[in-house]
């Protein structure tokens, strides 16, 4: 028998199917049991109603691979309007180990972090399989528009190149059999080489940038739609065609995508076909943002976040679209090759787009002659050596011409009003991770090698303190006497567990005072509760009483009371039960640099 898809279950209606795909959930209802079975098109409602039948899927977890055979009925109950009744169960690859993460749930509680962590699992919880659908049909509408309207070649260029595709420092390094090479930033260099082969030409690139930046719409590497023409009227049909592929792309997902974007609480930006995207000069965005806000950056090189915000608002009440572009911007702000305006030539051809408050293309007119090629890389304190190939095209004639780029995840992001662009990104690279998984911090496991830590760190600054060995002091009044401090100069470290996300946390506290749960849902963003001390042995090889208020040794995110500094002396256990270590406190909150806030309670 062949296999059914869920989509086409309705066409089978009283017909014997066979449908495969993987246990998403089983709910148990009386006498009967709802066996919830997923495909690549969706979700299939199973009845099972004999015990035979029923115990097959005992113990088995979700990601089970099945294969039911059973007669398709009508039904208002599921989601699909039909169900599977009278099934015959094979269980094809049984699956025993509770997942990592709970994907079978509509909502996944659970903080983006514990998300990325387990990303592989992650990605089969529909909401965010519905993103990356959405994405999916998001580049082939960008490619049916080049390719079928625009009549632009898709070309392919190179990812690894001898110098920076753009200028600047933002670039990641590569050996090359003993040369120097970068991962390309974009590929403008080499799409301008290719408007002298074809005119028009269009790619979906890869991109690479060495920014340090932690914000929810950067990422270190992504994927970027890139388009290139020659021979235009004016510059200004380059933001026509852009506009016309953004109408084309958000058309495409409400032909394509109804069922995801639905998922996703219809959460889609507004692009009516027939409404003119409004076009402003950069002078006469910061004019009206003043106007509106009475904020005065007129004077500011850049818009700010806030303004960006402020001028999609404005273009969403007065036109009833949520895009508006900036033209003309300051050619100190643009890259070496923008063209800067004839008549003044403090300002170049250039534009970006905003949506939704994100600017999420930038593009304008390029430089086409040698001359001007040449001055505009030494305006940057670039060298023209450095070009020779890219330079090569201009010696040999080049049209006027220009284009734009635009990343493929923030492009999703703002499109589908995501928080994150990392919510965009299947596996996301960034400062702290590189495809998805985190960069692995250097943590010590087990009471020696923490000790061992713990004093190297503190010779290695040269800070005063005292190693002590005692008896075990299990409880802190043991640990003040044994020492001859205080209760008060005494610090408490409790290793915490997030309710939602799993995640674990250090609060460090004076011993004498209580930890405030309330304010430390409000300093994490989730409820918590104490770590059970067999996960802690486990999982940091420490005994509860030894552990010492180094949470960045254990890779843990660490926070202190602010009443620690209050003494002038702290004193802890320093990963076990019979050694401490009497220190300055406010040594050991410069080695540590904790996160600082009110915890405790009398």
């Amino acid at each position: 028998m062949e296999r059914t898809l869920s989509s086409e279950l309705k066409q089978h209606e009283n017909q014997l199917v066979q449908v495969r795909g993987s246990l998403n959930n089983v709910r148990a209802f009386g006498k009967l049991s709802f066996l919830i079975l997923r495909d690549r098109e969706g979700l299939i409602q199973v009845v099972i109603s004999d015990k035979e039948e029923a115990k097959k899927l005992k113990d088995m977890q979700p990601g089970t691979i099945l294969e039911v055979t059973g007669t398709v009925c009508k039904t208002s109950e599921a989601e699909l309007g039909v169900e599977i009744i009278n099934p015959q169960i094979q269980v094809e690859v049984p699956i025993k180990e509770v997942p990592p993460i709970e994907f079978y749930k509509p909502e996944l509680q659970a903080d983006l972090e514990f998300i990325l962590d387990h990303r592989p699992i992650a990605l089969r919880q529909r909401k965010i399989q519905a993103v990356f659908k959405i994405q999916a049909e998001l580049a082939h509408a960008y490619r049916v528009f080049m390719h079928d309207e625009v009549k632009a070649v898709e070309y392919f260029a190179p990812n690894m190149i001898g110098a920076s595709s753009e200028g600047g420092a933002e670039f990641f390094n590569v050996d090359y059999f003993g040369y120097t090479a970068t991962l390309a930033q974009s590929s403008q260099l080499y799409k301008q080489i290719m408007v002298g082969v074809n005119e028009r030409v269009y790619a979906l690139m890869p991109f690479f940038r060495a920014e340090n930046s932690q914000t929810t719409r950067h990422l270190t590497e992504g994927k970027q739609f890139e388009f290139e023409m020659g021979f235009f009227k004016t510059w200004h049909d380059v933001l026509d065609i852009q506009e016309n592929c953004i109408k084309f792309m958000v058309r495409h997902l409400h032909a394509t995508s109804a069922k995801e974007i639905a998922l996703l609480d219809n959460q889609i930006i507004d692009a009516p076909s027939d409404v003119p995207f409004p076009r402003l000069t950069f002078k006469q965005a910061q004019e009206l943002y003043f106007k509106r806000t009475g904020i005065d950056e007129r004077q500011e090189p850049d818009l700010s976040p806030a303004a960006e915000r402020e001028l999609c608002a404005y273009a969403k009440e007065k036109f009833g679209t949520d895009l508006i572009f900036i033209t003309d911007w300051k050619t100190s702000k643009r890259p070496f090759y923008a063209y800067p305006n004839d008549e003044n030539p403090e300002l170049s051809n250039t534009f970006d787009l905003l949506c939704a408050g994100t600017e999420i293309t930038s593009g304008g007119e390029r430089r086409h002659t040698y001359e001007s090629m040449i001055e505009g890389i030494k305006a940057k304190g670039m060298d023209p050596a450095n070009f020779e190939d890219y330079l090569s095209i201009f010696k040999h004639g080049m049209p006027p011409h220009g284009g734009f780029g635009m990343g493929l995840e923030r492009l999703t992001m703002t499109f589908l009003k995501l928080k994150n662009i990392r919510e965009a990104s299947l596996f996301p690279s960034d400062p702290k991770r590189i495809a998805g998984n985190r960069l692995k911090a250097k943590i010590f496991f087990g009471s020696e090698n923490i000790r061992n830590e713990i004093v190297r760190l503190l010779k290695q600054d040269e800070m005063d303190f005292q190693h002590m060995t005692h008896q075990d002091t299990p409880t802190s009044e043991d640990s003040a006497l044994i020492r001859g401090t205080s209760l008060e100069e005494g610090v408490k470290a409790i290793i915490l567990r997030g309710k939602s996300s799993k995640k674990n946390y250090q609060f460090n506290i004076p011993s004498h005072l209580k930890l405030d749960m309330k304010a430390v849902a409000d300093a994490v963003g989730e409820k918590c509760e104490f770590e059970a001390p067999e996960v802690i042995k486990e999982r940091f090889g420490l005994v509860i009483g030894s552990i010492p208020p180094f949470g960045q040794l254990l890779n843990l995110e660490t926070f202190y009371d602010e009443k620690v500094s209050a003494s002038k002396r702290s004193a802890f256990n320093c990963g076990l039960l019979n050694e401490s270590i009497v220190m300055n406190s406010k040594d050991l909150l410069a080695v540590v640099n904790p996160k600082i806030g009110c915890f405790t309670k009398e």
